[in-house]
């Protein structure tokens, strides 16, 4: 297969439109995210009368949902070419009108919400994270943090939002700031537990997952700020309780009814006030309502994400795309299965099969790495999938989805277990006849353990492509700003002396096989510069590997052009590396 027919097949599944719900407003229109038409944006969609409109005017960084009045949509654009230096905005629904608030500080925003007149939201620089509300036309820093925190709600009065707030970095406390008396406060069913996302219900109090009764899977839980008291959400003898999630994607009151996306083992099921909604398998987003029908956001690793409705028992479809035939027709048959690592740990892993395969398999090493590949529409798999290859995904040790025990054996142990169980699900790959020789490739954490696993597992991994990976701990630290420092802090548990002994670049003469990076330019998450100093290695030691520099792009791929460019290089790459 040459060039041409790689980029073609790259392109039919990038330009394949998605469909992300933000909401519904006032006038029942349902608001949406896609990058339809070029760009990241948000649109509206008149189901009265089949209009669909787009409401900004240039790309949008980060969306966020409708706001409270459903009056407004609020969102982030980067001024920072890629960097990620964010400024907020929104779109007046009544006007069909985008407002940038261009007199604010450039920042890293961690998390928004909109009242319809204020928005509240956390934002990172190169030396610190500040809670930020902007009100009447102007935005003001109303508290500095001394660790990562993230917003999650607004009702007007209080903040809502969670982080590393006892410095732990195996726990996470829930805060409640109230935005009129510039009261702080954290809180914690138990010290040393995971609480994250916290939203407003009614009479004030905040609905939230956590562990702290289970030490493991992720519960519901209320706590109430007037008294400090706490309170496990039950439903006894629901299908939310028999269905027993792990986690939680979405949880929202509406109209006095308590709508949850529940999810394990990389699916998930939407419930209302306990009762499961009947929705295809895979994975639901996200639910809104209006009046008697229930809107929601589906996916699959087989299907483009996409919006439906549920309306009188049945499901239908609202905006939805289809994949051109010659790649649905690749697609075979999706499996879940679990690998077994040299010291015991299972390893949940994805199994995504081509019906046209090759001699090879691709190891897919996903984000994060708190972070999962789901039974979810995945732009870095899909490709591979209709170009012959089959594709394992393992869920290695610090993934989400599968209780916080798994997810923190990853704190302090980088590069470690989790390299084991990467390596598990390679050898469960070539037993299990999946091909006979083995590919890998990942984008950020993935690109990390891509460049990982091919100096620290040479003789297995025959080829290999890593996008935007991590080079050097300690280079990456040195250039990072103020969440991404905290970031490294927690994932290496401040064991600083891993450092130098979990990067790739320290290793560089140990890669036996092909490599292809593929780098964005502005990545001010995992920066060029560590990737240009490990390539130098590479050329010093008479290395065989491709670097591809994409221009004017960060870590996070905006445009779908930008994303097919990163895309094709790496495909085109696997595919060399099959005709060897």
């Amino acid at each position: 297969m040459g060039l041409g027919d790689v980029a073609r097949v790259v392109e039919s599944i990038v330009y394949t439109p998605t469909y992300t719900l933000l909401g519904v407003d006032y006038r029942g229109r349902v608001v949406y995210q896609t990058m339809e038409g070029g760009f990241n944006s948000i649109w509206a969609y008149d189901p009265a009368t089949g209009e669909r409109r787009r409401l900004v005017s240039a790309t949008v960084h980060w969306p966020g949902e409708v706001s409270l009045d459903k009056r407004r949509v609020p969102f982030t654009r980067d001024v920072g070419r890629g960097r990620e230096a964010q400024v907020i905005g929104f779109v007046d629904l009544e006007k069909d009108e985008e407002v940038v608030v261009e007199n604010m500080e450039p920042v890293r925003v961690l998390g928004f919400r909109d009242t319809g007149s204020e928005i509240a939201f956390a934002g990172a620089s190169a030396d610190r994270i500040s809670l930020y509300v902007y009100r009447r036309g102007r935005v003001e820093e109303v508290l500095r943090l001394d660790s990562y925190a993230h917003v999650s709600d607004f009702d007007g009065r209080l903040v809502v939002g969670s982080g590393n707030l006892r410095k732990d970095p195996r726990s996470s406390e829930v805060f409640v700031y109230d935005a009129r008396t510039g009261e702080m406060r954290v809180a914690t069913p138990r010290e040393g537990s995971v609480n994250e996302s916290p939203v407003i219900t009614s009479g004030g109090r905040v609905l939230f997952e956590t562990n702290a009764y289970t030490g493991d899977a992720k519960e519901l839980a209320f706590y109430d700020p007037a008294t400090g008291e706490f309170q496990r959400l039950g439903y006894p003898g629901s299908d939310y309780e028999a269905y027993g999630p792990v986690e939680h994607l979405f949880y929202r009151e509406f109209g006095g009814r308590l709508f949850v996306v529940g999810k394990k083992n990389g699916r998930s099921r939407l419930f209302v006030d306990g009762r499961a909604v009947e929705t295809p398998p895979g994975t639901v987003v996200n639910a809104y309502p209006h009046g008697e029908r229930v809107y929601f956001t589906y996916t699959s690793l087989r299907r483009p994400t996409g919006i439906y409705a549920y309306e009188e028992g049945s499901v239908r479809e609202v905006l939805v795309s289809k994949l051109p035939p010659e790649v649905e027709e690749a697609f075979g048959e999706v499996d879940f299965v679990v690998a077994r690592s040299p010291d015991g740990v299972e390893v949940p892993t994805f199994v995504f099969k081509s019906r046209r395969p090759r001699r090879e398999f691709v190891v897919y090493v996903h984000g994060g790495p708190w972070w999962e590949t789901a039974d979810e529409w995945n732009t870095r798999v899909a490709p591979l999938v209709a170009l012959g290859f089959n594709v394992v995904a393992p869920n290695f040790r610090g993934s989400t989805g599968y209780g916080e025990r798994f997810r923190l054996m990853d704190i302090g142990d980088p590069g470690g277990g989790d390299l084991l169980d990467v390596e598990a699900a390679t050898r469960w790959g070539l037993e299990a006849g999946l091909g006979e020789r083995a590919f890998i490739w990942g984008y950020s954490y993935g690109g990390y353990m891509t460049l990982w696993a091919m100096t620290r597992r040479p003789e297995l991994y025959k080829c290999g492509v890593a996008g935007a990976p991590v080079a050097d701990w300690a280079e990456m630290y040195e250039l990072s700003d103020a969440v991404f420092r905290e970031f490294i802090d927690i994932l290496f548990d401040k064991k600083r002396e891993l450092w130098r002994e979990r990067s790739p670049s320290t290793y560089a003469e140990d890669l036996k096989s092909p490599l292809a990076i593929v780098q964005p330019q502005n990545d001010s998450r995992t920066p060029l510069q560590p990737v240009l100093h490990f390539v130098e290695k590479l050329m010093k030691a008479g290395k065989t590997f491709e670097l591809h520099v994409i221009p004017d792009i960060g870590h996070a791929i905006t445009r779908p052009d930008k994303l097919a460019q990163v895309l094709v290089y790496a495909a085109n790459f696997l595919d060399k590396c099959s005709q060897l």
